[in-house]
C-alpha cells in the first residue's frame, strides 16, 4: 500500500510536469465556486470538485488506481475528471458575465482579455514539454542508420538478429523491418503496450537495465546475459564502449569472437 501511495504522489508531480492544464483545472474551479449563485448546473461542478479532489490527494488517488487495476498507471485516473469541460465552462462564464459587467461594454477591453485568456490557456498545455533537439535526434538516427548500413553489408545479406543499446533498438526497425530484435520500443515506452497485457520474461527485463547500466552498475552478470543472449538465437551484439574490458573478455568467450570497434561501440556477430 506504501508503493501505491507512493506511486500515487509521483504520478502527480509527472501529470503536472508535463503541462499545466491541472493548474487551469483548479483555477476554473475556485473561480467557478466563487461565483457558485450564478451556476446552474451545480451538479457538475460538484462532481468535478469531488473527482478533483480524490485524483489529487495521494490517498484517494492510491483507492482510485487500485480500483482501475495495477495495470493502468496514474494518469488514467484523470479521465473521470471532465477536465476539458470545466475548464471551458469557468471561461464562458467568465466571457460572458464577468468580463462583461467588469468592462462595463468596452468592446476593445474585452477582445484583449479574450486573447490574453487564450494566450494563457494555450501555454496551460505541454508545448514543449519533450526537451529533445531535432537536428539530435536526426544526427542519432543517421549514425545508426550508417551503422546498420555496414553491419549488414558485412553479413552480406544474413538475418540479423540483434540486441543493443535503447538508440539502436529505437530505428533498426524503422530502418530495415526484416532486423529481428531481442526486445522492442515497449520493453522502455510502457504506453507502446496499450490495452495489452503481455508483458516481457524478467530475464530479458533483467537484460535491458544490463545494457543501460553504467559500467560497475548492472544488476545482472555478464556471462548471465551473454550465455542469454546466445540461447535466444542473437546473432549480432553491439556494446557501449564504456563497458568494461573484462565485459568484453566474457562477450568474446562465450561467442568465440573478437570485438570489433563500430561507430560509438563494439560489435560482435556470431
Amino acid at each position: 500500500m506504501a508503493e501505491l501511495f507512493r506511486n500515487a504522489w509521483q504520478g502527480w508531480l509527472s501529470f503536472t510536469n508535463a503541462g499545466k492544464l491541472p493548474a487551469a483545472l483548479l483555477v476554473s474551479l475556485l473561480f467557478l465556486w466563487i461565483y457558485y449563485n450564478r451556476i446552474k448546473q451545480k451538479e457538475f461542478l460538484v462532481y468535478t470538485t469531488v473527482v478533483t479532489i480524490c485524483s489529487v490527494l495521494p490517498v484517494t488517488a492510491a483507492v482510485l488506481m487500485l480500483y482501475q487495476t495495477r495495470f493502468y498507471d496514474y494518469k488514467w485516473i484523470w479521465s473521470v475528471v471532465p477536465m476539458t469541460a470545466a475548464v471551458g465552462f469557468a471561461v464562458t462564464l467568465f466571457m460572458t458575465e464577468f468580463l462583461q459587467e467588469s468592462t462595463a461594454g468596452d468592446r476593445r477591453r474585452q477582445v484583449m482579455t479574450g486573447l490574453l485568456l487564450t494566450a494563457g490557456l494555450l501555454f496551460c498545455s505541454g508545448i514543449g514539454g519533450r526537451n529533445r533537439d531535432g537536428y539530435g535526434c536526426y544526427e542519432e538516427r543517421r549514425q545508426v542508420e550508417e551503422m546498420l548500413a555496414e553491419l549488414q553489408e558485412r553479413l552480406q545479406g544474413k538475418r540479423i538478429s540483434l540486441w543493443a543499446p535503447r538508440e539502436v533498438l529505437s530505428y533498426a526497425r524503422a530502418y530495415d523491418a526484416g532486423i529481428q530484435l531481442l526486445y522492442g520500443r515497449d520493453m522502455w515506452d510502457s504506453d507502446l503496450r496499450g490495452y495489452s497485457y503481455d508483458s516481457y520474461p524478467g530475464g530479458l527485463e533483467d537484460m535491458f537495465r544490463w545494457m543501460e547500466a553504467s559500467p560497475g552498475e548492472e544488476a545482472v552478470s555478464d556471462l548471465y546475459c551473454v550465455e542469454t543472449a546466445v540461447s535466444a538465437e542473437v546473432n549480432c551484439i553491439l556494446l557501449p564502449e564504456d563497458k568494461l574490458p573484462e565485459t568484453l573478455d566474457c562477450f568474446e568467450k562465450v561467442m568465440g569472437v573478437r570485438a570489433e570497434k563500430l561507430g560509438n561501440y563494439y560489435l560482435f556477430v556470431k
